[in-house]
């Protein structure tokens, strides 16, 4: 058996920790530059917002006005007789608040105001437009539901203004006090005062009629009872009096006496029955005398028997109605009692009725209403800080779902190749001038360009300067036309014999700067025996590869093998301005030919996966591309979105 020892290695420790992923830390410089990069676009968002808010808030909600109304629950002092109401405690004065907004109470202020006539709150009077969002809520509604519109009766209609009249009243009460604060919203001030004095009128119009209401039924229950009780006790007290009267009730003494009667009489029973024993028993009683004797004796033996029989019931009968008399006077007393209380609680009620009279003056009225709403000011707080919120999420967004290289340094890290220069679009912006361009001014932003370029690619050959370049893409519109014509352009600068050679029918770039005298021209030919155009702004021959639909020369890969040949022997540098390499075949077979491949990606646009394709349909074929040129860079832009500002500042030549 083996022992499992739960230390482990040191090495896989070690192993553990190296394999571990790394949180990176949050760079907050990085954060700040990304968002200041973009504040255009978070201003612009903002601005949109304060716009939007500005016109909800300006032109699309009517002003609110609120009145309040300060009502005064009257409450009494403890004393003498008086007890406080229910009014005293929290949870009463909690629902005399719920009570303000009940539906009797604004039924009574919709009457006293006819607000039924007011398109403020009858909805009905006024018809909305078809895009309101009155109408629109509607619509969707019954769409939901699958119901239709129906015009609505008077007790919907009332329903509804209801609804309406308590959305526009609030009630509070203040802590510790017994006042209410009834308030009321409309868009006309003197209309929100109305509104605040009527409900609390209304309220306290009701709660007297409840109060009333309330009194009269209970003054109306205690009296009934307090009849009840009187009868009651005038039954129990007759009941008590008629049976002390026919059953000769004795109480205290002569109940005692009659006691004591029983007893002795029971006693003498006793006595003479044991001398008639004691008699009756011995032997001289034959006598006629003591035969009398024994007779009398036993005449006396009944008439005590029947004396004690006699007192008994007379005993028995006076206990029964003594105890039935005590019970008639024990419920007699509680009647009493309960009609005592039932008689103080009416006439309390009917104090507190005169305590209690309805008071019209109770309540504070309100003022013409003030302003409340729409408040613009947070309105537009608001929607400054949403808009920036709103600015800020969609730079992030920007930044983080951008496809594109924004560098060189990206671009190289990215594809795994070196990026030979950068053209600008300040640098591809004279081409578009048309001839007037050439020659070009020895500092303009395409020559020194066009020079990164060539000096990229004499450091990039180990066997000296190539001498036929491809200049390729991925897709179409990547700049590099621009690029093929400023690698020409250098050349020609420095004395070699260049011919630019247009492969791309695609691309009418070319056409736009020689001219189409001169490109038309150089259509005409595709061999090394033909006459080349020659342009002298750009210093170089120009040759036009013809379109595969073009029946005048047939394409084919031994046809440009043996073209290139020649041209070769003709000229010091050939530049092929190639179709796309994801678009046309024919890019693989000029690439087959090529010395060096120079590969243009468009900055911030192109995928990097596509490049990646790109690159490996190159690879496949046994043609790598020598190098990268990051086309039509926006400078300025650049050196906000760049990770790495001194690398985005300057156009860089990078070599391996």
């Amino acid at each position: 058996m083996t022992q499992r020892n739960g230390a482990s290695p040191p090495d896989v420790i070690e192993g553990r920790i190296n394999a571990a992923e790394q949180i990176p830390p949050l760079d907050l410089q990085t954060m700040f530059r990304v968002v200041w990069h973009g504040k255009w676009l978070i201003i612009g968002a903002t601005l949109l917002m304060v716009t939007l808010a500005g016109f909800y808030a300006f032109r699309v909600v009517p002003p609110q006005y609120a009145a309040t109304a300060t009502l005064k629950m009257a409450h009494p002092t403890p004393g003498a007789g008086v007890s406080l109401p229910a009014d005293a405690s929290d949870i009463a004065l909690n629902t005399k608040v719920a009570q303000v907004t009940s539906d009797p109470v604004l039924t009574n202020v919709i009457t006293d105001l006819n607000l039924l006539a007011d398109a403020e709150f009858n909805r009905y009077l006024s018809t909305p437009g078809p895009f309101a969002i009155r109408t629109l809520r509607t619509q969707l509604r019954h769409l939901l539901a699958g119901t239709s519109e129906q015009a609505p009766d008077a007790d919907a209609i009332r329903e509804k203004t209801i609804q309406n009249l308590r959305s526009a009243l609030s009630v509070t009460r203040q802590p510790d006090t017994y006042n209410l604060h009834i308030t009321a919203r409309s868009g006309d001030p003197q209309k929100a005062a109305r509104l605040a004095n009527a409900t609390a009128a209304q309220f306290l119009n009701h709660s007297n009629a409840l109060h009333m209401d309330a009194t009269v039924k209970a003054e109306t229950w205690l009296q009934s009872r307090v009849n009840e009780l009187r009868e009651q006790l005038e039954t129990e007290n007759m009941q008590a009096a008629a049976l002390i009267a026919t059953a000769q009730l004795q109480e205290g003494s002569g109940l005692d006496t009659l006691s004591a009667q029983v007893l002795a009489a029971d006693q003498d029973l006793i006595a003479i029955r044991n001398a008639l024993a004691t008699r009756e028993v011995a032997p001289q009683n034959s006598s006629v005398r003591d035969a009398a004797e024994i007779a009398q004796m036993r005449n006396r033996v009944a008439e005590l028997a029947a004396l004690k029989e006699r007192l008994s019931a007379q005993l028995s009968a006076q206990s029964a109605g003594l105890a039935q008399l005590h019970q008639i006077q024990l419920q007699a007393e509680a009647t009493r009692q309960l009609y005592q209380t039932f008689l103080a609680g009416l006439h309390e009620n009917r104090m507190q009725q005169g305590l209690n009279t309805p008071n019209t003056a109770q309540f504070t009225p309100a003022t013409d209403g003030s302003f409340v709403g729409p408040r613009k000011i947070l309105i537009l707080m608001i929607a400054i800080m949403s808009g920036a919120m709103a600015g800020i999420l969609a730079v992030i967004i920007l930044h983080n779902t951008r496809k594109g290289a924004v560098d060189a340094r990206s671009l190289r890290d990215a594809t795994g190749r070196p990026v030979f220069a950068q053209l600008s679009t300040g640098a591809i912006r004279c081409l578009r001038k048309g001839r007037r361009a050439f020659p070009l001014p020895s500092q303009s932003a395409l020559s020194v360009a066009g020079r990164n370029l060539l000096t990229a690619l004499v450091l990039r050959s180990q066997e000296g300067t190539a001498q036929v370049v491809l200049s390729t893409s991925s897709v179409a519109a990547e700049g590099k036309s621009q690029q093929a014509i400023a690698l020409a352009h250098a050349w020609a600068k420095t004395g070699k014999r260049v011919v630019l050679i247009a492969a791309d029918g695609g691309d009418t770039l070319l056409r736009s700067v020689i001219g189409p005298v001169v490109f038309q021209a150089a259509r005409e030919g595709w061999s090394s025996e033909a006459p080349k155009a020659h342009d002298a702004g750009l210093g170089a021959d120009i040759l036009v590869v013809p379109d595969r639909g073009d029946d005048q020369v047939a394409i084919t890969f031994e046809t440009v093998s043996e073209t290139l040949q020649d041209l070769r022997k003709i000229y010091d540098h050939i530049v092929i301005d190639g179709p796309p390499v994801l678009h046309d075949p024919d890019a693989l077979v000029f690439a087959h030919h090529a010395d060096a491949i120079i590969y243009a990606v468009r900055w911030s646009k192109t995928p990097l996966s596509i490049v990646q394709r790109g690159l490996e349909i190159l690879g496949d074929i046994g043609s790598p591309a020598s190098g990268l040129v990051l086309t039509k860079v926006n400078l300025r832009k650049m050196r906000k979105l760049s990770d790495d500002p001194c690398i985005a500042a300057i156009q860089t030549i990078q070599a391996i």
